[in-house]
């Protein structure tokens, strides 16, 4: 069988052939792609660790987007508007910030 290009979206294709008995065989060709390593009992807090940073970047863009809307409202709005700010920039992460779900693994 000649090489067959799949598509990124494509995770694998399954070919049913034949068989002389009238049985089908089945083979099946997958993305060859290099696997994540990591070990059952890291994943819990890899999973915690990349929600928190999530919602510390959804924190960031929120303020930098008030930050330059107050700037350019007023004249050292940035200054005047800081609190206000920094506020809704932490209701923002807490927003984004839904709890995880710990498992535990024995």
């Amino acid at each position: 069988m000649e090489p067959i290009q799949i598509d990124g979206i494509v995770k694998s294709i399954t070919f049913l052939k034949a068989g002389a008995d009238g049985r089908y065989e089945c083979e099946r060709l997958t993305e060859s792609g290099s696997r994540k390593k990591q070990s059952k009992v890291l994943k819990p807090m890899e999973r915690l660790v990349r929600k928190l940073v999530k919602s510390e970047l959804a924190a960031a863009q929120t303020y930098l987007e008030r930050h330059e809307q107050s700037n350019r409202r007023k004249s050292n709005g940035w200054l005047k508007n800081m609190g206000k700010n920094l506020k809704q920039a932490a209701k923002s992460a807490r927003k984004s910030a839904k709890p995880p779900k710990l498992t535990v693994v024995r």
